[in-house]
């Protein structure tokens, strides 16, 4: 009871001061706690934006060919020409672009299912880089290794349309006129491929009605080199480390690929920053009023805590006199501003917390991530504490200054110092 006392007793003439200081960082906490919430919304819906979008992900392809034959091997069907990609792509010049390269051969082989044939789109991969821009979600079995032979993972569309099960095995033709045997060892459930090919002939399909490739075989690079013939790409995906690296990226692969007409390359980061602008902007915004807000309320209430401690100097250094160590006066002058500091902070979360609406619509005029969800969260517990640590710093700084530089006698001789 002492200490509760000491620390909040003697506030005289001051004591509206004092509330009016705590009333002022209630109001600064709200507006800075709401208008954060709104900025942490804002990046989460920016975000998930940027996860489905990838645009740090750049799409090297080789041009589109109908001119190569794909011949069935059974029946008297003639010779079908197929729209398959060429492979114009050299590995090594993509280590020019300095970033993580996931190498592909996409092509197209009739395979014989019982007395007829089936278009299959195989796609030769490296599993460990494709998994982190595609999603494979692996109904039975497993996926494929970097170290794998001669195996494949099909989605069950595909499956069901060659007629194999878990551990069956399927005949490819390779470019030297051979087979090579696949076995299966992993059925897919679903498949999400980043950058897939336009669907073009009748093929197994998980998605029919789709425009563009949503089912097929897929193999290691090496078997795929190995059915292809050569060790070319007939496209690529070159991930930046950052999003904002993407224009050097583009810019260094044009300059590999300059002399190779039938090769392309293309982003999304523009697209997707021109589609985001409206919402940095309005962040912008958000960010603005609340450092505007901490600034002009904190110095303010810094102002006022001042004087409340101005007044209560002869207070503390009558402590120091009647024989109170400094670290207990410390205590004693520190946990007034803590606690009305600190204590508005709380309260001012706590009512931005109860009022902000739980939908917001962001304005934009480009982008279409719909409405955010303002969220509460550790980083703008940081920001109020370090707002209410600085009122507090700044307000019983010249006492501190003064109570140190001066004598115990003349601050016991002074109203203020």
């Amino acid at each position: 009871m002492i200490w509760a006392k000491l620390v909040f007793g003697g506030l005289g003439r001051r004591g509206l001061e004092a509330v009016i200081a705590f009333g002022v960082l209630v109001l600064a906490a709200a507006i800075v706690t709401g208008s954060l919430m709104v900025v942490e919304g804002a990046r989460e819906a920016i975000a998930r934006a940027a996860e489905a979008d990838r645009p740090d992900v750049v799409q090297v392809k080789s041009r589109f060919n109908r001119a190569v034959f794909e011949t069935p091997r059974s029946g008297n069907l003639p010779p079908l020409t197929l729209p398959v990609y060429e492979p114009l792509i050299d590995p090594a010049k993509l280590a020019d672009a300095g970033a993580t390269v996931l190498a592909r051969q996409s092509f197209l082989r009739n395979v014989v299912s019982g007395d007829s044939f089936l278009n299959i789109y195989i796609f030769g991969i490296a599993p460990e880089e494709e998994a982190q821009v595609s999603t494979f979600v692996v109904g039975r079995g497993r996926f494929l290794r970097s170290d794998d032979g001669p195996v494949a993972v099909l989605d069950r569309a595909s499956a069901q349309a060659l007629g194999v099960d878990l551990g069956g095995t399927f005949p490819v033709r390779k470019a030297d006129g051979q087979d090579i045997t696949l076995t299966v060892v992993g059925i897919l459930d679903q498949l999400e491929l980043r950058y897939p090919p336009p669907r073009t002939v009748d093929a197994p399909a998980l998605r029919p009605g789709s425009s563009s490739v949503t089912s097929g075989v897929f193999v290691t690079l090496r078997t795929s080199e190995e059915i292809f013939g050569r060790p070319t790409l007939t496209d690529a995906l070159v991930v930046a480390r950052t999003a904002d690296n993407v224009p050097a990226v583009v810019e260094r692969l044009r300059e590999a690929f300059r002399l190779e007409p039938g090769v392309f390359v293309s982003e999304s980061y523009s697209r997707f920053r021109r589609k985001v602008q409206d919402f940095v902007l309005t962040l912008a915004l958000f960010t603005a009023i609340a450092a505007a807000t901490a600034g002009l309320a904190g110095s303010f209430g810094a102002n006022l805590l001042h004087d409340v401690y101005a007044d209560r100097r002869r207070q503390y250094a009558t402590l120091l006199a009647i024989g109170f160590r400094l670290t207990q006066s410390a205590i004693v002058a520190s946990g007034f501003g803590l606690a009305t500091a600190g204590a508005a902070a709380v309260v001012g979360s706590l009512l931005a917390v109860a009022f902000a609406p739980r939908h917001f619509a962001m304005p934009s005029l480009l982008a279409e991530l719909g409405t955010i969800e303002p969220s509460f969260n550790a980083w703008i517990v940081a920001v109020l504490a370090g707002m209410a640590l600085a009122i507090f710093a700044l307000g019983i700084a010249p006492t501190a200054w003064q109570l140190h530089r001066r004598s115990v006698a003349v601050n016991l001789s002074q109203e203020r110092g």
